[in-house]
């Protein structure tokens, strides 16, 4: 196993409007396909109206979920949202190969820290979704762990905010109204 967050904190009505917002982004319509390992190491799909994961895409994400929960988690958990589907001729009908995808880092509390998006045609490394199953598992461990580590650098060591200085956005705490 490898996250420790209880699924209570990590499945959240603040996570499920993320998936909406990455979904909408650049004109999507909303469609997503959310990939998440439960704390007893299973698998949960979230895919409300949207189409069917294509098989390798599926394959994909859960191979990154549980990797980086067992190899990186760093207290959190690590899930995989797909968005922007789209139906391609070698796909059944009932399938959709997602143009896009963001993999987000929760905390200890179910907040989301970062994300790390993929999209079709962006990246000169990575115009498509077979050049990303060709780039690697460890590869896409290792750009997880750095923006982890660079997020950790900016927020947590500059930072350093002090316990009563912060809020638990997803478990309900409001932040304060006062200056700190």
């Amino acid at each position: 196993m490898g996250h420790k967050l209880d699924d209570d904190t990590l499945m959240t009505a603040d996570l499920l409007r993320a998936f909406i917002g990455y979904a909408e982004e650049d004109g999507g319509n909303g469609q997503h396909y959310a990939v998440i390992q439960r704390d007893n190491g299973g698998f949960v799909d979230h895919n409300p109206g949207s189409p069917e994961l294509e098989v390798m895409q599926t394959q994909f994400a859960r191979d990154i979920v549980d990797s980086a929960n067992r190899e990186i988690a760093h207290d959190g958990a690590w899930l995989i949202v797909f968005t922007h589907p789209g139906v391609l001729p070698h796909l059944l009908a009932t399938q959709s190969e997602y143009a896009r995808f963001n993999v987000v880092w929760m905390d200890k509390d179910g907040d989301i820290q970062f994300r790390l998006e993929w999209s079709i045609g962006e990246s000169e490394d990575e115009l498509t979704f077979s050049d990303v199953l060709l780039s690697g598992k460890e590869s896409w461990l290792e750009r997880l762990e750095m923006a982890y580590q660079q997020w950790h650098l900016l927020n947590v060591q500059v930072l350093a905010a002090k316990e009563s200085q912060t809020f638990k956005k997803a478990k309900g705490q409001k932040p304060s109204g006062r200056p700190h």
